[in-house]
């Protein structure tokens, strides 16, 4: 009898729950391995952002992000339940801190704000784990 309760918790320990209150949650939220290869690939640079302030609904979101110089088109992932969103961007043509700014103003309107979670700007550094 006192084995079934020691399994149960093996059982449910096993089980990862995400938060979605942490900055790595956020990120997974809207991550997407294609957009990320491509554009390191092109040397263009990935941002995930959190969405500040009152609600804003995913079109408003797409919609702001849609034509800004610098954006690849396409590139825009959202996730509205953790309030995050990434896209990939040229950063020759326009630095994170002016497409902040410039999406802060489109969405001034929606009383929401964007901040900075982090920016991929090469392939993740991977290493061997010795034994």
């Amino acid at each position: 009898m006192k084995t079934a309760p020691i399994a149960a918790l093996f059982f449910l320990a096993g089980e990862a729950v995400a938060c979605g209150y942490c900055v790595e949650d956020k990120i997974a939220s809207t991550y997407d391995h294609a957009i990320v290869t491509r554009a390191l690939a092109r040397g263009h640079h990935v941002a995930f952002f959190h969405v500040d302030g009152a609600p804003v609904a995913r079109r408003a979101l797409e919609e702001a992000t849609a034509g800004v110089p610098g954006i690849d088109k396409g590139s825009a992932r959202i996730s509205p339940d953790l309030l995050t969103l990434s896209f990939s961007f040229d950063p020759a043509r326009a630095s994170l801190l002016q497409l902040n700014t410039q999406l802060d103003r489109r969405l001034s309107a929606r009383k929401a704000s964007l901040t900075p979670l982090r920016i991929m700007e090469q392939p993740a550094d991977l290493k061997t784990v010795k034994r």
